[in-house]
């Protein structure tokens, strides 16, 4: 039997078909996404919706294809060895719609802005609910966007309810009207009272927040069918991304860098920490995230640099042969005295402390004052700036981790930050034989979630 995973990214969107059997993906379709233009950093649903059911029908008539091969008559029986479909979505960010289902703004992104503008006492909107709530609240938070637009009379007349992007294509592909929000993108929202696995409303509504937008949480539900194959709500795409590359999710760290960089542990219990975020995982358990803004964008920043004074001097080069160049620079240099902090795109939360909070570059001498030594502290710092954040975590889930599952394109083609990570934790990195570790681990949660139905109904 096959499953399906969709996964809507910031930049692209991509389904992939999962062979649970023999535990592989056997076909990958890829489709762009892209943001409005002006300010905001929005999206268009519609788009978001169209592109991903021209991936999902692609993928649905390689299954018929598949089995037209094996099968009498082929075709319609042949979908019907689809067991389910899964989504994953980029978290944080909300749309609204309307009492039919259908979407009456644009999707406001996590990259959204608007909560960082000042509202109160010289206090931004996610200041301003963090201190009334006592939550950690981020501008780019679904409820922060919500409280902005609230507050600036931007909300349209008739929407009813506010959902993820990934909620609003089950329910385009159902048909279901019902804003529904899986307990892992739910609590991205923010204002989320993770013990109770529901929204805090009594504390939102206190702090001046209109609740009545607030989706109902669900965990692991059938939406409804496409095609009379069951959609199950969307998931994160962090805890996605986890279940589709971590094979031993008890003994396992992931890594994944993409553009930004994020460490996870997976525990069965709720610990208290002060520090990262806790977000529910599918089916049960906790994921415990360390998310840095800083990730293969920063050394994407530094080829740019060195592309740019090679032009300067009159040796242009294409980046790829820059990257090329880079990688062999840090292999003349495995250690180096150069301490370089690359936040160039700032800090969630400070971990080394206020005094070195901002990007830098310390101990400079003459020594030192090579290309070697500046690649090789950018992944250094790369690294440590990871595994700060890993420190973070309470010791108990720190405790009889036995190695480190790495994703995402900033760690795969990046050898050297490879050699850094291994460096800190002192523990053997493998990489995931997934490259679509979100849509896979749709998949694979769809998969477990029939396997679930199934025994619950053979019992």
């Amino acid at each position: 039997m096959f499953f399906v995973g969709l996964d809507i990214g910031t930049t692209s969107i991509c389904g992939v078909l999962y062979d649970a059997l023999h535990d592989k993906v056997v076909r990958e379709l890829h489709g762009e996404n892209r943001f409005l233009e002006g300010a905001g950093f929005r999206q268009d649903p519609e788009e978001i919706v169209a592109a991903a059911r021209r991936i999902l029908e692609g993928l649905l008539a390689d299954v018929c294809l598949q089995g037209a091969e094996s099968r009498p008559g082929g075709g319609e029986q042949s979908v019907r060895r689809i067991g389910g479909i899964g989504i994953s979505a980029q978290m944080h960010g909300i749309l609204y719609v309307n009492q039919e289902g259908n979407a009456v703004s644009p999707y406001y992104t996590w990259k959204n802005e608007w909560g960082g503008e000042r509202y109160q006492t010289g206090k931004s909107y996610a200041e301003y609910l963090s201190e009334q709530t006592g939550m950690h609240l981020y501008a780019g938070y679904g409820s922060v966007t919500h409280f902005y637009l609230q507050k600036n009379g931007q909300i349209p007349a008739e929407a009813v309810s506010f959902v993820n992007i990934g909620d609003y294509l089950a329910m385009k592909l159902t048909g279901e009207k019902e804003a529904l929000a899986d307990v892992t993108i739910a609590a991205s929202f923010g204002g989320f009272d993770l013990r109770r696995r529901q929204f805090a409303l009594s504390v939102m509504e206190k702090a001046g927040v209109d609740i009545s937008y607030y989706p109902e949480v669900t965990e692991g539900k059938v939406m409804g069918t496409c095609q009379e194959i069951p959609v199950f709500g969307a998931v994160g795409d962090n805890q996605a991304s986890f279940l589709g590359a971590v094979r031993d999710k008890e003994k396992s760290v992931s890594v994944n860098v993409g553009t930004g960089s994020q460490v996870s542990v997976f525990s069965e219990k709720l610990y208290e920490t002060g520090k990262g975020e806790v977000r529910p995982f599918p089916g049960g358990g906790w994921l415990y995230v360390g998310a840095s803004v800083n990730g293969g964008k920063v050394y994407e920043r530094l080829a740019v640099f060195f592309k740019e004074m090679l032009a300067f001097f009159g040796a242009p080069v294409e980046l790829a042969a820059v990257y090329e160049g880079m990688e062999r620079l840090g292999r003349e240099k495995k250690v180096t005295n150069l301490r370089v902090l690359p936040a160039l795109y700032g800090e969630r939360e400070t971990v080394r402390g206020e005094e070195s909070a901002e990007s830098g570059i310390w101990g400079l001498r003459e020594e030192n004052f090579h290309g070697a030594d500046l690649v090789r502290g950018f992944v250094s710092g790369m690294a440590e700036e990871l595994y700060d954040l890993y420190q973070g975590f309470p010791e108990e889930l720190r405790n009889g981790r036995t190695g480190i599952t790495a994703s995402g394109n900033g760690i795969r083609k990046n050898p050297l930050l490879r050699e850094e990570i291994e460096k800190n934790w002192k523990l053997p990195v493998a990489f995931t034989d997934r490259e679509e570790e979100a849509a896979t681990g749709a998949a694979v949660m769809a998969g477990i979630l029939v396997g679930k139905e199934m025994d619950t109904h053979e019992k």
